[in-house]
């Protein structure tokens, strides 16, 4: 039976779970995807709540850091002051996504879990296979709704079996970030951004030759770099279409030439003292304070960065604290930061999808299922959307939102708001059924991903042989994760 067509239990490891249902085979869309029939989709109890003795509590677990993560707390307790039949609890789960998810790994065999998770779209597939998650697609259709109206990039990504599997998401892309003042004082043109490798390269001969700085590029070696450029480029990172075919998903597929010109990039940048390469750690911010402190001019980062940034520079202390060490020194008055397309392999704003879903858990109670679903409808309205994407940096999810005037106004007026705005443009400008690669194991394809960077970045290693082991590793994680299901 087709791997993509079934919802399975199972973890990896010692997390192993009791097998779920089964699903027909057959039949495709238009994007290569099963079609929806295929999946024997649960029903959802979306009456529950009504029926519900009194208010129905909720947990939600999520990692979300500066303005985001304050947006998302208040937007919480707006929606519990908005009615009375659910009260939501959000609890703040690690430094980062990996941390999250390993908390939630950890409460599967018990099944001491929350009721929605706010996962990275890596987890995509794991979830899914965990046998944890709700199908937000049943409870779609059981409200009679239509998926038409979201972002038709982020339906593709987390359709899988042909169903909807979380009920909302929170959309990013990769922007790059520089110093305006440092491009002025070399005497090139401040609102034009480097849009290819080459390209960087040349600016940031150009930067130091005028004695700006020693390494003009600061770039985090985390396999999000790596990632971006091969999906920009339309390059697979496993076989089975990338992971959403309909047959099983067993081998790695970017040990390629293009692979191998991007980390000739890295490694030529940093021998020859262009760019200072940092430790893919969470919570490493480094990249930001040589922006913030002028020690580097150029960076890549997530539009979800946008708002903190602003905030940043208009001396937001708070902003400062996070970032730690070092960032409450930072002149931000002298600072001219601006955005633009990520530079790619041939051409700039061929970014991948990033971000996250909200996800149902099965393991709650109908009452809690129904509730989950409350408040995702909830968050999908306009006024949320808009909120998520002026205060919280996110690009919406809804269409309707990113036409609102609100929205518009922000994007036209609002420095924040305009990087925002090219962030849209490039998820308006992707290929809707190339937005990146489904894997079960991504956790252990990032970290030979992350481990092959850093040994090039930091070990001087063979570009070449380091992608073949990252390469031999992803494959070896999907054998073994398989295995496990």
């Amino acid at each position: 039976m087709p791997r993509s067509t079934r919802i399975v239990g199972g973890l990896l490891a010692a997390a192993l779970l009791a097998a779920g249902c089964g699903s027909s085979d057959s039949g495709d869309n238009s994007a290569g995807r099963p079609a929806t029939e295929d999946v024997e989709l649960p029903e959802c109890p979306v009456g529950a709540l009504d029926s519900a003795a009194g208010p129905v509590d909720v947990t939600v677990w999520y990692q979300l850091s500066g303005k985001a993560g304050d947006t998302f707390e208040a937007q919480v307790a707006a929606y519990n002051a908005s009615q009375d039949q659910v009260r939501v609890t959000a609890e703040l789960q690690g430094v980062s996504y990996d941390e999250l998810l390993r908390k939630y790994e950890q409460g599967i065999p018990s099944r001491n879990l929350p009721d929605m998770l706010v996962a990275e779209d890596t987890a995509t597939r794991f979830l899914i296979d965990s046998d944890t998650v709700f199908p937000a697609q049943s409870c779609f259709d059981a409200d009679g709704l239509s998926t038409d109206g979201f972002a038709e990039a982020a339906v593709n990504h987390y359709t899988v079996g042909g169903a909807m599997w979380p009920g909302s998401a929170s959309l990013s892309n990769l922007l790059t970030y520089y110093n305006k003042n440092h491009f002025r004082r070399a005497d090139l043109d401040p609102e034009t951004v480097p849009a290819t490798l080459a390209e960087v390269r040349e600016v940031a001969e150009t930067i130091k030759a005028a004695g700006i700085t020693e390494t003009p590029v600061v770039l985090k070696m985390d396999a999000w770099f790596v990632e971006t450029q091969l999906t920009g480029d339309q390059q697979t990172m496993v076989d089975n279409d990338n992971g959403y075919g309909p047959d099983e998903t067993t081998e790695a597929t970017f040990d390629t030439e293009v692979t191998q010109e991007i980390f000739d990039w890295i490694k030529s940048m940093i021998d020859d003292g262009l760019m200072t390469p940092v430790q893919a750690t969470d919570g490493n911010f480094d990249h930001y304070l040589a922006m913030a402190n002028q020690n580097a001019s150029i960076t890549i980062e997530t539009s979800t960065a946008a708002t903190s940034v602003v905030a940043f520079l208009g001396g937001d202390t708070s902003v400062a604290a996070e970032l730690g060490r070092g960032a409450a020194d930072a002149d931000a008055e002298a600072l001219d930061i601006g955005a633009g397309q990520v530079f790619g392999l041939t051409e700039p704003g061929q970014a991948q999808i990033g971000g996250n879903g909200f996800w149902m858990m099965s393991t709650s109670t109908d009452e809690q299922i129904s509730a989950s679903w409350d408040f995702m409808k909830w968050w999908n309205e306009v006024d949320q959307q808009v909120t998520w994407n002026i205060e919280g940096s996110y690009l919406p999810f809804l269409d309707a939102a990113a036409e609102d005037p609100r929205v518009q106004a922000f994007w036209s007026d609002e420095l924040a708001g305009k990087w925002l705005s090219i962030a849209y443009e490039q998820l308006q400008d992707g290929d809707p059924d190339f937005t990146g690669a489904l894997i079960g194991p991504y956790d252990k394809f990032r970290i030979a991903m992350r481990d092959a960077m850093a040994a090039v970045a930091f070990q001087g290693a063979d570009p070449a042989t380091a992608i073949t082991q990252a390469a031999e590793q992803t494959t070896q994680a999907l054998q073994d994760y398989n295995a496990s299901l």
